[in-house]
């Protein structure tokens, strides 16, 4: 399954814009944002008059959701032994 991605939405806002399911508006909200088989959502993005629509990859969107999470989490880790450093400094 795929996501479909409003390209010129995401670059307005800033944040990235998805189609909800059954073509039914935009979200930048990824749990209400529509999975398509990957033949329709060609289909659709081929048909969109000014090509903004791109086609994402499910397992592309979880990985990097992965990656982000472990990022933060890691950041979120250091800064508390940095936080944790200073207090036995002083």
């Amino acid at each position: 399954m795929v996501y479909l991605m409003d390209l010129e939405r995401s670059i307005y806002s800033g944040m990235v814009t998805y189609w909800k399911a059954n073509k039914s508006g935009y979200t930048t909200n990824l749990q209400r944002a529509g999975l398509y088989p990957p033949e329709e959502a060609k289909e659709i993005a081929e048909n969109d008059f000014d090509k903004r629509t791109v086609i994402v990859d499910e397992e592309v969107v979880k990985r990097i959701r992965g990656d982000l999470r472990s990022a933060l989490t890691t950041k979120s880790i250091l800064n508390d032994y940095e936080a944790l450093n200073k207090r036995e400094d002083e």
